[in-house]
């Protein structure tokens, strides 16, 4: 399990409870069996494809797909932005209703994806009028290999996914309508519109959390997302203001408007009116109800 020890303004959601004396947590060592070692996949809210005897194309190309692997000559070229020099991390997030989100840590793209389920091609039409082409050379229930042309070349590209899908999409962090805060605005927002960013940020980080947990993970990787939080083992909290994610503020207008959403989370979890739930079965658990009082508090 991963603790996230990071400098600035660290903010235990456990000292804020105003309902309990004392909600200090003690957390065994990892040779002691804990309740979160014993955690299982919620098969109410999670399909797992893996238990499927047999899955309609459409039904097992609805997952979220991690580039696994490609030939040498194209690793950097979709594994590295040199621009920024950052690592980048291609995904495809495909839903039953043809949906689709495009790479979700790095340079997001939303749209809508169909296939021809004759020829095998796999067509993604983005809302800023862009789209991507692959051939579906290859597909398992975990595994699919995508054909892309790059520099008149056709490039084979390897996902891999976990194999496990919502059954709710909306309940999904990746699904479109969960990231529009990211879209930077065009124009300067008002006290309200920044609002809304700053609720939705927070709703998307409550259905990650809640999607880890319901897929039974025991920790988290961030890498990529846009950020404003401070992640603990028992906690949550913000960093200082010259501490914030930038890509988290390129989310907004300005760094002005970034500042005054910022604030916003600051001022709330410094009243001191949040309550850690009683009887936790995980910490990604606790997180996602934290994130909902927050969300419910704005």
């Amino acid at each position: 399990m991963k603790k996230y020890l990071l400098p600035g303004m660290i903010i235990l959601a456990f000292l804020f409870s105003c309902k309990t004396k004392n909600t200090k947590r003690h957390y065994q060592s990892k040779t002691t069996e804990t309740k979160e070692d014993s955690i299982q996949l919620d098969t109410t809210t999670i399909t797992s494809l893996k238990s499927l005897k047999a899955a309609p194309l459409n039904e097992a190309l609805s997952q979220l797909w991690k580039m696994d692997d490609v030939s040498q000559k194209y690793w950097n070229y979709l594994m590295w932005d040199s621009g920024v020099d950052k690592r980048k991390y291609p995904e495809l997030a495909l839903y039953k209703d043809f949906s689709a989100t495009e790479n979700a840590r790095c340079k997001i793209r939303m749209g809508k994806w169909k296939i021809n389920k004759e020829s095998r091609e796999l067509l993604l039409n983005f809302t800023d009028g862009s789209n991507e082409k692959y051939f579906v050379k290859k597909i398992l229930l975990q595994k699919i290999v995508l054909t892309k042309k790059i520099n008149d070349e056709d490039v084979d590209i390897t996902f891999i996914s976990d194999g496990l899908a919502q059954k709710n999409l909306t309940k999904d962090p990746f699904y479109p309508a969960n990231n529009l805060w990211r879209i930077k605005p065009k124009q300067s927002e008002t006290d309200e519109q920044i609002l809304w960013r700053v609720k939705q940020c927070v709703h998307f980080y409550s259905l990650f959390f809640s999607d880890n947990h319901r897929r039974a993970a025991t920790e988290i990787a961030f890498d990529g997302l846009p950020n404003c939080f401070q992640w603990y083992n028992g906690g949550i909290g913000v960093p200082q203001e010259l501490d914030l994610d930038k890509k988290w503020m390129d989310c907004f207008y300005s760094e002005k408007e970034a500042l005054r959403g910022y604030h916003l989370l600051r001022i709330l979890i410094e009243k001191h009116v949040l309550v850690w739930p009683e009887n936790p079965t995980s910490w990604i658990q606790e997180t996602h109800e934290m994130l909902d009082q927050i969300y419910d508090k704005l």
